[in-house]
């Protein structure tokens, strides 16, 4: 026996030896990313400007790139010490520790036990669904008929003169619609409004019990469906969003639907879950303006599988059904824009960041004097094509973190009926300030690329305006009063301690676990997963984050850092983290059993 078992350890440091070098490039390219992202976000929110001149360029790149490779380095080693222990390419008697049969820590507790390892699919659905309805319900009546804030006002105002704008999903204001007019049937809008953010909250809770099916089917036993059952129920950004009156809540739980149907296509192909990859499909696309072009990169992906991969038949059978849920999502969107008669609404959300990247470069080298540093470097040509495109000066309201202050004053004709003479402004001060540029993007987008970020905390706080922190909870108390909508909270109590946790950003002051509930730490965390699948060889199961890479697309073009555009990916992460990597595990260990 001990020679057996010194043969076995032998042939696991031989395949531990032979780590795939595309899961090292991988862990190399996330700590460099990382790093220049970090430091560079660091200097930015000391200095307030970064002059990116060679030494200093080089010195970033340096340490980042050693970084990086350190990075690379510990994530080959940390892996080649678990392979060897037999904890990553198990034996056939090790394999029992990740099969389905396992029913983990907790095996003597018999109730769990029968709850989550004997349950049916449809049992555990309910039981997951119920508990997680029990949780949400305190924050829904604290906050009852619903957190009204956002743009949710200005749909109130849609829904009851009937002029629709597509800037909002036009799907989700005829929601709102049909909620106030079955309200004013019952006899209070309130009333209407609590009705359907009631039903928002079930959804959202039932795709979050899919995903609790979809761990248990991924061979977990009792102790991993509890904990992330627990995460569900106890996260607290889940209770206010699950209440909240905007679109981003019905996308989250279709996107959601999505990454976990078109996991499973992956996994297990079935006829029921490729109607729910279509149909989530649809929806993810009819209730986000920029959940097509999110979708666009993952059909990029399939296509790519089609054409090179290596079961092309497969690969083109899902592509078709994505391109299929695509078209007939594009096309609903068509059908309610003309049969609602909506008029289509102002494109400058999409030019958020040139228009931050204009302003900056304006106040730094446009011979305007708001700024010290201006060196007035700029052609006549190109400061009157911006003066054309920012009116009224705008640019002196330049905030780094936020594109609205500019934005609101911007004339997007510009770009309609001078496309080539913008086009090539853009790209000439793009060549000549480079630096500028950068520093735009990476100041309005801090948030999401730096867990030691905390602007994205304070970019609206002041007393003035008071509930519109990373957690919005302000009211448009005048219009929505106006159209019906009041406050009815029917727990005073803890409505005052959630607004206080809320607008107080608590959550900074939590040492450690802070980084739960920070938007940057969520797109390394992506990357990391896709290294570790990457490493077991698992590259196909990397093509659900190829629609979280077109989702951060649309975010890093986006006009600030938000809880409500960052919450998708927040919601997802457990489930993809805990189906995917079991997966590969359970698969490298079968794989290694049966050689």
């Amino acid at each position: 026996m001990r020679f057996r078992h010194r043969s076995e350890k032998k042939d696991r440091e031989k395949r531990a030896s032979f780590l795939p070098k595309t899961a090292c490039i991988m862990f190399a390219f996330t700590g460099f990313l990382f790093l220049f992202c970090y430091l560079t976000e660091a200097d930015l929110a000391r200095d307030g400007n970064i002059v990116w001149t060679v030494p200093y360029t080089l010195k970033i790149l340096t340490v980042s790139l050693c970084g990086g490779l350190l990075a690379g380095a510990a994530g080959r080693y940390a892996l080649y010490r678990r392979s060897v222990k037999g904890r990553i390419f198990p034996t056939e008697l090790s394999l029992k520790s990740v099969s389905p049969s396992r029913t983990g820590l907790l095996s003597s507790f018999r109730p769990l036990q029968r709850l989550c390892g004997k349950a049916s699919s449809g049992q555990l659905f309910a039981g997951s669904f119920f508990l997680m309805v029990l949780a949400w319900l305190p924050g829904y009546l604290a906050y009852y008929p619903g957190i009204c804030a956002y743009d949710s006002y200005i749909q109130t105002i849609q829904a009851v003169s009937g002029n629709y704008i597509d800037h909002h999903p036009i799907a989700h204001t005829l929601l709102i619609t049909g909620a106030m007019k079955l309200g004013s049937l019952m006899g209070s809008v309130t009333a209407g409004i609590g009705l359907y953010t009631l039903l928002q909250l079930l959804f959202l809770s039932a795709s979050f019990a899919c995903g609790i099916v979809f761990v248990k089917r991924r061979c977990f036993g009792p102790a991993g469906i509890l904990a992330v059952q627990l995460l569900c129920m106890l996260y607290p950004f889940h209770w206010y969003m699950s209440i909240s009156v905007t679109k981003d809540i019905i996308f989250t739980a279709f996107f959601l639907l999505l990454l976990l149907s078109l996991t499973e296509l992956l996994i297990e192909p079935g006829r029921r879950t490729a109607v729910g990859f279509f149909l989530s499909t649809v929806g993810m696309i009819l209730f986000r303006n920029n959940g097509q072009y999110a979708f666009l990169v993952l059909l990029v992906f399939l296509a790519l599988a089609a054409v090179f991969g290596t079961d092309c038949r497969r690969w083109r059978k899902l592509f078709l059904l994505a391109f299929a849920g695509f078209i007939t999502g594009v096309l609903s969107l068509h059908i309610l824009f003309a049969a609602t008669g909506a008029q289509q609404g102002d494109k400058r959300e999409m030019l958020s960041m040139p228009i931050q990247q204009l302003a900056r470069t304006m106040l730094y080298h446009g011979g305007i004097g708001e700024l010290p540093e201006d060196d007035n470097t700029m052609t006549e040509e190109d400061k009157a094509l911006i003066n054309d495109f920012l009116q009224d000066e705008c640019y002196r309201e330049y905030d780094p973190h936020i594109s609205d202050p500019v934005k609101r004053h911007t004339n997007t004709s510009v770009v309609r009926y001078r496309t080539g003479e913008f086009i090539s402004s853009y790209l000439s001060l793009l060549t000549a300030y480079p630096g500028d540029f950068l520093n735009a993007a990476l100041a309005l987008n801090a948030g999401f690329l730096s867990p030691a970020d905390t602007s994205h905390a304070y970019i609206n706080v002041s007393e003035e305006r008071k509930g519109l922190s990373y957690v919005q909870t302000r009211w448009e108390e005048g219009t929505l009063n106006e159209n019906g909508i009041y406050k009815a909270s029917r727990w005073e109590g803890l409505y005052t301690c959630l607004e206080r946790w809320a607008d107080q950003n608590v959550y900074l002051d939590l040492p450690v676990l802070k980084y739960l509930f920070v938007p940057g730490i969520w797109l390394w965390l992506y990357l990391l997963l896709a290294a570790f699948l990457l490493y077991h060889g698992k590259a196909r199961l990397c093509l659900p984050l190829s629609l979280i890479l077109g989702y951060y697309i649309t975010l890093f073009l986006g006009p600030t850092v938000q809880l409500r555009y960052i919450y998708p990916v927040m919601a997802a992460w457990p489930f993809l983290m805990l189906i995917c990597g079991r997966t590969a595990m359970y698969d490298t260990a079968a794989a290694d059993t049966r050689s």
